[in-house]
């Protein structure tokens, strides 16, 4: 699923749920950062793994678990916490209502 189509079916949910208002489409457009930001975060884990070898500030080599697990995490959380707000989950999500069945 392309970021635009998580985007479109985020509005349409506003839409049906008669919630379509500036503040929870800016709510969207923060979703919509961190989705990107995720994004990243899983490529540069693909990239460089799980665990990484960093120079430690005494200059020795030092491997570490990959900090983009962690920010990955937390962005997540956020995620959800912005989808609560929208009181989106599945149990609320509604199915869009094509033009046909009307």
């Amino acid at each position: 699923m392309t970021a635009k189509q998580v985007e479109q079916s985020l509005l349409e949910q506003l839409r049906t749920n008669a919630a379509d208002i500036d503040a929870f489409r800016a709510l969207i457009g923060d979703y919509m950062a961190m989705y990107r930001i995720c994004e990243k975060l899983k490529a540069d884990i693909r990239k460089r793994g799980a665990i990484v070898n960093v120079t430690g500030s005494t200059g020795q080599n030092i491997t570490k678990c990959n900090p983009s697990i962690k920010e990955l995490r937390d962005t997540n959380k956020s995620m959800l916490t912005i989808l609560r707000q929208l009181g989106l989950s599945i149990d609320t999500v509604k199915a869009a209502v094509d033009d046909d069945e009307l």
